[in-house]
């Protein structure tokens, strides 16, 4: 995709239509969603198997739905898929389906959206077993200053939105492997965008400026 416009913003995980002329937005879609037929410019899509869809008995239907959605071209990025331990079915099933989606993010040469929730062991071992050559991206990330640093240090990237822009957490995980989201806030991109600015101190050109070069290594765009 060729973006239009001047591109100011990147809201690297939405749930809203997003897009627009001066901001692209990743919109994510769970597996048996499909990319509608109209949708705003600068519009790409995420798809993946949220763990909370997993019943126990779905997983092969899931699976097979993902590989339909995940071969469309403005599909590029695999995820939501990650590990839940309050809520969805536990056990192994979320391991072996986690996997699936991270050979297939593999072959087809795209980056993850990972969604955690007291899981990072399992995610820890999944990254162990699979090295990705692509970056995994936990998005929303809302854990501590001690907990990003040390999953920074195994090369992970994140996605913040408003909650999780702390002063702990920003001065903890390297700037240059970081990305903001809407998700399901309700808020606008600009509006993080400005929350990010008065945490960090950046000013308007340099947080756009840094977080559109951040999204063009992640993805090897040109904007």
């Amino acid at each position: 995709m060729k973006p239009r416009g001047e591109i100011r913003y990147i809201d690297f995980h939405t749930h809203s239509q997003g897009g627009g002329s001066d901001a692209i937005a990743v919109r994510n879609l769970m597996a048996g969603d499909e990319v509608p037929a109209d949708f705003p410019a600068n519009t790409l899509f995420s798809a993946g198997i949220h763990p909370w869809q997993l019943t126990g008995d779905n997983a092969e239907e899931l699976q097979t739905e993902l590989l339909l959605t995940a071969a469309h071209p403005h599909v590029v990025m695999i995820g939501e898929a990650g590990f839940d331990r309050l809520r969805g079915v536990q056990g192994e099933v979320q391991y072996r389906v986690f996997l699936f989606q991270a050979h297939i993010a593999a072959e087809m040469g795209k980056p993850m959206v990972i969604h955690c929730v007291k899981g990072w062991n399992e995610l820890r071992r999944a990254r162990r077993e699979v090295k990705p050559g692509r970056p995994w991206v936990i998005h929303g990330f809302r854990g501590s200053g001690r907990l990003a640093a040390s999953l920074a240090g195994e090369g992970f990237w994140f996605s913040l939105g408003a909650k999780g822009l702390t002063t702990e957490v920003l001065q903890s995980v390297h700037h240059e492997k970081l990305l903001l989201e809407t998700d399901e806030s309700g808020q606008s991109i600009a509006e993080v965008y400005r929350l990010f600015e008065a945490a960090t101190g950046y000013d308007g050109q340099k947080a756009e400026s840094l977080i559109r070069n951040n999204f063009r290594l992640l993805m090897n765009y040109s904007l």
